[in-house]
């Protein structure tokens, strides 16, 4: 950290950051802890939290008897009135939260939608809801908007290329969504958004090569964490799972990954026309219709076949999947895990599969909502002492 600085500023902004950082990803901290991590003395931790503190970026909150001997330490947390809205457009519904810096949900709306939907539809009922929290007095803390979407943007253009579940294709939502509310928007793609919440907070916190298997209502997406950073690609468009290519023939393309994973079918078997992700997820686990085990038992080897090819590609320490995928996994867990190590080079544990489902949607608002801190926790002087007092 210090070597790449040329002067003293420089190297205040990076231990501003890398404090900030700290504490916006353990959440309550002690100050103690904060030097022992950042080999920083106790006189250089008390300066840089007051100044954090000045600009309203953490609070303290008491105090931490570390030991039995000794004064206390003062603990921090990032402060919870910082917030971003995040918009998270499905093929079923338009979800709405707000995310405050300490990386909590500080509110969400589900709002259902039976038809196929307009961005300019999307603008208007997110338009309705944004001036009910104005009146709930959240636009002066709002840090802007982020918008989780799925389907691939291109990193350089800024430009949503195709989000085949919603029929939004080539076109720059961040900019109209800009445009119509005044608010700095940032965009990720929401298996990203996913993927992000896993590595930082969740199942793939402590681990450096990590998978990660979202599935919902749009289909199959996905994320790959390699030595601790998410892989992007060229156009931050890698980790597009969905559409590898399975059986293929010698006359044409075989179908992808996703075309071949309907969660549609195993709704449909079990007599629903649409279901939540935890129903689903209790269904499966708990059906014993011969009909319902059969499209499982289908759905489950071609999520074997996606399993083996990203296993030996990578060799993650963890894949972790949500959404009905989760379901599967926990449904034939012997089953996946047994032929799973029945053709790898190593034998993996129980915790090599993580399944995840009820959580997805929560998992996605809060990893979007980390686009709206990157600048912020990279240089904490952008925002000025006492300008969100």
């Amino acid at each position: 950290m210090r070597k790449t600085a040329t002067n003293k500023d420089a190297i205040r902004r990076q231990n501003l950051s890398a404090l900030l950082t700290k504490v916006h990803l353990y959440g309550t901290v002690s100050r103690s802890a904060l030097g022992e991590d950042l080999n920083l003395s106790k006189t250089a931790i008390a300066d840089l939290v007051s100044d954090l503190e000045s600009r309203s970026l953490i609070e303290r909150i008491g105090n931490e008897q570390s030991g039995s001997a000794g004064r206390p330490s003062q603990l921090v947390r990032p402060n919870p009135k910082l917030h971003v809205v995040v918009v998270n457009p499905e093929i079923d519904a338009i979800n709405i939260a707000i995310v405050n810096f300490a990386n909590e949900i500080v509110t969400k709306q589900i709002i259902e939608i039976k038809d196929v939907y307009s961005v300019q539809r999307c603008i208007a009922i997110v338009s309705e809801h944004l001036s009910e929290l104005s009146r709930e007095g959240y636009s002066k803390t709002l840090r802007g908007m982020v918008l989780a979407l799925p389907g691939a943007i291109d990193d350089q253009t800024k430009e949503l290329i195709d989000a085949p579940s919603l029929g939004w294709r080539n076109m720059r939502t961040a900019e109209l969504f800009q445009q119509a509310f005044d608010l700095r928007v940032w965009e990720i793609n929401n298996a990203r958004a996913a993927t992000v919440s896993e590595m930082l907070f969740g199942a793939a916190k402590s681990t450096r090569n990590a998978i990660c298997l979202f599935s919902g209502v749009g289909g199959i997406g996905g994320g790959i964490v390699v030595n601790q950073q998410i892989l992007e690609g060229a156009h931050g468009l890698a980790g597009e799972i969905g559409k590898m290519r399975m059986l293929p023939t010698a006359l044409q393309k075989g179908p992808t990954f996703g075309e071949l994973m309907h969660r549609q079918d195993i709704v449909a078997a079990l007599g629903r026309s649409r279901l939540h992700d935890d129903e689903l997820d209790a269904l499966i686990v708990s059906n014993t219709e011969v009909k319902v085990h059969e499209v499982i038992d289908e759905q489950t080897d071609v999520l074997i076949a996606a399993l083996e090819t990203l296993r030996d590609l990578f060799d993650p320490e963890v894949i972790v999947l949500g959404g009905y995928l989760g379901s599967l996994v926990k449904a034939r867990t012997n089953h996946i895990l047994g032929t799973l190590n029945s053709t790898s080079l190593k034998e993996r544990g129980v915790d090599f599969l993580v399944p995840r489902a009820a959580e997805l949607l929560d998992m996605v608002l809060v990893g979007a909502a980390q686009k709206a801190w990157e600048g912020l926790l990279k240089d904490p002087t952008l925002i000025s002492e006492g300008s969100l007092a």
